[in-house]
C-alpha cells in the first residue's frame, strides 16, 4: 500500500478500496480525495443518510429494457435508441434519441458548487498539495452545470487552470455527449459563450442520433416545462451555429403556421429516399414522427424568424474573424443575429465597428442612431455592451438643460464633489472602452453639444469633482434620436424594397445603394438640425426603420414569450404589500410579493397567425415595439379574464403541476381558454 492510499485510509477512516477510488475521483490528490470525503459526508449527513462511509458515485442504473415510460421515451421506442456513447454508421442509420442528458451525480460536483459549506463559495485548489497541482475535470464540470452551480462558480473553476489544458478537453464527451450540451442545458447564455471562449465546437450533434446541438436547444424547452430557450438558440446561431442543420420544412417560410399533419407526413430531404439527390442524412435525426411533434411544439416563430435569418445573412469572411479574435471582439460579429428586423442598422454598425478595429484612432466613436421610438436603438446599445464585456451608460437626455445638469458643476462651486452619473461613469472607465448612450439627443441645449465637442474632438473629458484629465478616446458615444423620423418614414415609403428584408438580401448591390442614399439624406438633415460643429464629429449614422409585417408579428410573440414566463411562476398567497389600489400587480412578484396570477402554461397555437392579427390591429410607426406590447396588453387581459372565471379560491401553487391555458385566433379574433375541451372558458 502506498504513502497516498495510506494517508485516506487513516483519514477517511476507509478501506484501500474506497481510498484508490477516492484518489482516482480526485486526480490521485490525497488532500483533495480527504476534502472531498469530508465535504460528502457533511452533505450526506445534512440530507439525513445515517452511513457515514458514502461510496463513490456511480453512474445511474438504466432503466429495465421493457420499459420504455421509465426511459423517457414514447411507447413503442426501444430504450438502446437513447444511447449516446456510440454514433452510428450510415448502413445502420441514426437512433432516436429523447432529448434526455444523463442525469450526473451531484456529489461530483461538490468540490465546485460547495454544497457543504452552506452555499458559499468554495475553492477547489485551496490547501491542496504544492507539490501536486490538480487535474481539470470535464466531468466534474459539467456536473457542476447541472446542478445549479452559478455562472461564477463555473467560470472560476475554469479559469483556474492554464488555457491551453481547457482548451484541449473542451470538447471531450462526458457520458458518451459533448460536454457543450451541458452549458445548452443550463438554458443560460453566458455558460454556452464561456464554453466558446474556450473553442467549444457549436457545430456538434448527439453521437447516436445526430441530433444538431442547435435543434436539441429547440427541442429542450419541452424539458423544461414550456421555458423558453430562443435567448440560446440566438446564442448558437451567433456563435456559428449553422441553421441548415435543421430541416427549412420546420423554419421557412417563418410567418406561416405549422401544420403537424404534414410535416409528419412528409419532409423534403428526409423522407426521399437514401439514393435520390434530395436525401439528406444529416437530417434522419428528425424521422421519427415523436422528433418531428417535438420540434412542431417547440419551433415557435420567434426561432423560426432567426433560423430563417441565419440563412438570409452573409458568411462571415476570414480576415473579418481574425481582426474580431485579435482586438477580443468576437461578438461584433454576432450583432445582426441579436436585433428582429433592421438589417440595414445591424451590418451598418458591424461593418463600422470593424473598420474602428481593423485601423484605431485617437479619437472616440461618435454614432448617430436615428430612427422612430420602439425600434431597437437601445437594445441594440445594450446588446452591443453585452457582446463586447462593456460598460453602458444610459443617459436619458430629456431631464437636462444645462450642461452642469448633466455632468455636474466644476469644482470648487457647490456640489462638484458629488460629480454627475455621467461625469462618474466617464472617470470611471479612463482609458478604457465603455458605451455612453444619449438618449433623446435632440432634447439637449446649445451648451451641452459645447461640453461635447472636446471629449468628441480629443477623446480627452476633465473630472468635474477634481479637474483632472479624463482619457475617454476610447469610449464609444450614441447618440439616439427621433428628429429624422419623418425623413426615414418618407423615404421608406418612397423605396418600400427597403423593409423587405425577409424575402430580398439585404446585401445586394441594390439594397446597399439604397442604404448609402439613405445615410447621405439622413446626414444632411442631422446638420441641419443639429450644426456643423456636431455633426462634422459623427464618426457615421445608423438609421433604424419600421418593422417589416412579419417583423411586426416576431415582436408582437416576443412578448407573449415575456408574458408566459411572467405567468409560470407560482401563485404566491399572503399579506398584501402597500400599493396602490391595496395589492400588487399580477406580473412576476419578487420575494415577499403576491403574485395572484400564475402557475399557468401559456401556450400559442397558430403563433404566426395570432401574432400578425395582434401587429395588424395595433402596430404604429411612431411608437414601434411599444404598441405591440400594448396589443399583448389585451391577450393579458383576456387571460386574467378567463382565470377569474374559474368558480374556485387561488391557492398557493408550490410545486404543483402547470395549469394550461390555450391562445388562439378564431374568425379573425383572438381567443384565450383554459384547455378543459372543445371551447371551454373562451375568452374573445
Amino acid at each position: 500500500m502506498d504513502a497516498d492510499v495510506k494517508y485516506v485510509c487513516k483519514e477517511c477512516a476507509c478501506d484501500e478500496s474506497r481510498a484508490k477510488k477516492l484518489l482516482t475521483l480526485c486526480g490521485n490528490d490525497p488532500r483533495r480525495a480527504v476534502k472531498h470525503h469530508r465535504m460528502l459526508q457533511a452533505m450526506l449527513g445534512k440530507q439525513g443518510h445515517s452511513s457515514t462511509k458514502p461510496q463513490v458515485p456511480t453512474p445511474p442504473t438504466p432503466p429495465p429494457e421493457d420499459d420504455p415510460v421509465s426511459a423517457g421515451l414514447e411507447p413503442g421506442t426501444s430504450p438502446e435508441s437513447s444511447s449516446s456513447s456510440t454514433s452510428p454508421s450510415k448502413d445502420e442509420g441514426p437512433v432516436a434519441w429523447d432529448f434526455r442528458l444523463p442525469r450526473l451525480p451531484k456529489e461530483e460536483a461538490i468540490d465546485i458548487i460547495g454544497t457543504a459549506h452552506g452555499n458559499q463559495e468554495y475553492d477547489p485548489f485551496e490547501d491542496i498539495h504544492s507539490q501536486q497541482a490538480p487535474a481539470f475535470n470535464l466531468r466534474e464540470l459539467c456536473a457542476a452545470v447541472e446542478h445549479g452551480a452559478s455562472f461564477h462558480q463555473i467560470q472560476k473553476y475554469m479559469q483556474g487552470f492554464p488555457t491551453g489544458t481547457v482548451k484541449t478537453r473542451i470538447n471531450d464527451t462526458v457520458e458518451g455527449i459533448p460536454s457543450i450540451f451541458y452549458a445548452v442545458e443550463s438554458n443560460d447564455p453566458s455558460f454556452l459563450r464561456l464554453w466558446a471562449s474556450y473553442d467549444a465546437k457549436v457545430s456538434v450533434v448527439h453521437p447516436a442520433s445526430g441530433t444538431p446541438l442547435l435543434a436539441y436547444a429547440i427541442g429542450l424547452s419541452e424539458q423544461l416545462d414550456g421555458c423558453d430557450t430562443s435567448d440560446v438558440v440566438t446564442t448558437l446561431l451567433s456563435l456559428g451555429a449553422s441553421p441548415k442543420s435543421i430541416p427549412e420544412a420546420f423554419y421557412q417560410p417563418y410567418n406561416k403556421d405549422l401544420c403537424e399533419d404534414e410535416l409528419l407526413q412528409h419532409v423534403d430531404g428526409v423522407d426521399a429516399k437514401a439514393k435520390d439527390a434530395d436525401f439528406h442524412y444529416e437530417w434522419q435525426w428528425c424521422h421519427p414522427a415523436f422528433i418531428r411533434r417535438l420540434m412542431v411544439r417547440t419551433m415557435h416563430l420567434t426561432n423560426r424568424y432567426h433560423l430563417d435569418r441565419a440563412t438570409r445573412l452573409p458568411r462571415v469572411g476570414i480576415r473579418h474573424r481574425q481582426v474580431a479574435a485579435m482586438r477580443n471582439a468576437k461578438g461584433v460579429l454576432g450583432i445582426p443575429h441579436y436585433l428582429i428586423g433592421q438589417t440595414v442598422a445591424a451590418n451598418q454598425l458591424m461593418q463600422k465597428l470593424l473598420t474602428y478595429l481593423t485601423v484605431p484612432s485617437k479619437k472616440p466613436l461618435v454614432l448617430v442612431f436615428a430612427g422612430p421610438s420602439g425600434h431597437g436603438k437601445t437594445e441594440l446599445a445594450r446588446k452591443l455592451g453585452y457582446l463586447l464585456g462593456l460598460a453602458l451608460e444610459v443617459v436619458d437626455c430629456t431631464i437636462f438643460n444645462d450642461e452642469r445638469e448633466l455632468f455636474g458643476p466644476r469644482a470648487p462651486y457647490y456640489g462638484s464633489e458629488h460629480g454627475s452619473p455621467l461625469n462618474n461613469f466617464i472617470a470611471k472607465n479612463n482609458g478604457k472602452q465603455s458605451i455612453v448612450f444619449l438618449d433623446e439627443f435632440e432634447k439637449t441645449t446649445t451648451n451641452i453639444h459645447q461640453a461635447l465637442l472636446v471629449p468628441f474632438d480629443n477623446g480627452e473629458y476633465q473630472d468635474r469633482r477634481s479637474r483632472s484629465t479624463i482619457d475617454c478616446s476610447r469610449t464609444i458615444w450614441i447618440l439616439a434620436t427621433n428628429a429624422l423620423d419623418s425623413k426615414i418614414l418618407q423615404f421608406c415609403r418612397a423605396n418600400p424594397a427597403i423593409l423587405q428584408h425577409d424575402t430580398a438580401s439585404s446585401q445586394s448591390d441594390y439594397m446597399k445603394s439604397l442604404s448609402r442614399k439613405l445615410a447621405g439624406e439622413l446626414r444632411s438633415s442631422f446638420l441641419d438640425r443639429f450644426g456643423a460643429p456636431v455633426t462634422g464629429r459623427v464618426s457615421d449614422l445608423i438609421p433604424f426603420l419600421p418593422f417589416s409585417k412579419g417583423e411586426q408579428a416576431v415582436v408582437a410573440h416576443k412578448f407573449v414569450l415575456d408574458l408566459a414566463e411572467r405567468v409560470a411562476a407560482p401563485v404566491v398567497l399572503g399579506p398584501a404589500r402597500d400599493q396602490d389600489m391595496g395589492g400588487t400587480s399580477s406580473g412576476s412578484g419578487g420575494e415577499g410579493q403576491q403574485q395572484l396570477l400564475g402557475n399557468i402554461k401559456l401556450c400559442v397555437r397558430r403563433d404566426a397567425s395570432v401574432c400578425a392579427r395582434l401587429a395588424k390591429t395595433e402596430y404604429s410607426e411612431d411608437l414601434g415595439a411599444r404598441s405591440l406590447f400594448n396589443a399583448v396588453g389585451h391577450v393579458k387581459d383576456r387571460l386574467v379574464e378567463s382565470y377569474l372565471d374559474e368558480d374556485t379560491e387561488i391557492e398557493g401553487t408550490s410545486g404543483q403541476p402547470k395549469t394550461e391555458y390555450i391562445v388562439d385566433i378564431r374568425a379573425g379574433e383572438i381567443v384565450v381558454r383554459k384547455e378543459a375541451g372543445d371551447d371551454a372558458g373562451e375568452v374573445y
